[in-house]
């Protein structure tokens, strides 16, 4: 839940500040498009859709412009389970909160049940929306006014924009143009600040991003990622011990793997990920534990750090 509170008094025309959701159907490019903004990494990224899990706030902070504060919701999509039905359920709360909404495509598919879904979710708010149509650099000349008028048929956006987050182009446009849009106000996170995830919470899902990259198909859906101990043994090293959760005993043997070398490789580059966030030397302890059924039981998933509604249903 987003919590949005401001003070006015004394704040410079010239300084905006707001919240910018990110909204868009599973793998059309959310949290690159956040790392790009923020300059940063703060959503995991990868080629599976229903990557992101939560709703993740990005802060990109310019001393002449004001602050703005992205809000990464997870794609929206027709839920499975219980989990899958709780993040969405956040995300569309997210979209009656935030003064301004990012909705972005994937312009090398034609808009599919999702964009539609979406496009009607936001009707009422279009003229608080920039349609954002990402991977632009991957189309063909000749397809490139067809797909974009597909899209912005969907509704009647304040502005639409072309862009390719991957390579950071169209963005400066983009951010011109939230800033004027966005209400007067003052910082609401300090300027150094550029998240508002714990380092326990970002490690965890560093590790979870190894898992997504190099396990099969049915694997990273089943998975979560929880922290143990977090202990600053030195200056420069950082001990960590963590658990990946999967749902049956099949999946565990696939995440360790042969003599436990899948297991190796996941903790290896997630050691490297985490030592490069962190700026220290980190002694990664990594284990595996069966939890059957956690997406779809309320109490597993609290003990997991999910929200989840006491009135939510399975399903």
């Amino acid at each position: 839940m987003i919590l949005i509170c401001r003070k006015k008094n004394n704040v410079p025309e010239s300084l905006k500040s707001g919240f910018v959701s990110l909204v868009g159907r599973p793998n059309v490019g959310k949290s690159t498009l956040l790392n790009h903004l923020i300059g940063e990494k703060v959503a995991i990224v990868s080629k599976r859709p229903q990557t992101t899990r939560s709703c993740l706030r990005g802060i990109l902070s310019d001393p002449d412009r004001g602050q703005v504060i992205f809000v990464d919701t997870p794609g929206i999509h027709k839920p499975k389970h219980l989990m899958a039905k709780s993040i969405i359920e956040q995300a569309m709360h997210v979209l009656q909160e935030v003064d301004w909404h990012l909705f972005v495509v994937d312009a090398t598919e034609a808009p599919g049940p999702g964009d539609r879904f979406i496009a009607d979710v936001l009707a009422n708010k279009a003229p608080q929306t920039f349609l954002l149509v990402n991977k632009v650099d991957k189309l063909p000349k000749g397809q490139k006014e067809q797909f974009l008028k597909a899209y912005t048929d969907l509704g009647h956006f304040r502005k639409v924009f072309q862009i390719s987050a991957k390579h950071s182009e169209g963005l400066d446009e983009v951010m011109t143009a939230l800033f004027k849009e966005l209400p007067v106000g003052p910082a609401l996170y300090p300027e150094d600040e550029y998240t508002d995830q714990t380092e326990r919470v970002m490690v965890a899902e560093l590790i979870r991003e190894q898992v997504f990259r190099r396990t099969g198909n049915e694997i990273p859906h089943a998975t979560s990622v929880y922290i143990e101990q977090y202990k600053q043994r030195t200056a420069d090293l950082t001990y960590i011990s963590a658990v990946i959760v999967v749902e049956r005993d099949t999946q565990k043997r696939i995440v360790i793997g042969k003599q436990g070398q899948k297991l190796k490789e996941i903790g290896e580059a997630a050691r490297l990920t985490i030592s490069s966030f962190l700026g220290t030397q980190i002694y990664l302890e990594l284990f595996v534990k069966v939890m059957p059924h956690w997406r779809n039981e309320r109490k597993k998933l609290m003990e997991l750090g999910y929200e989840v509604e006491r009135n939510a249903e399975k399903g």
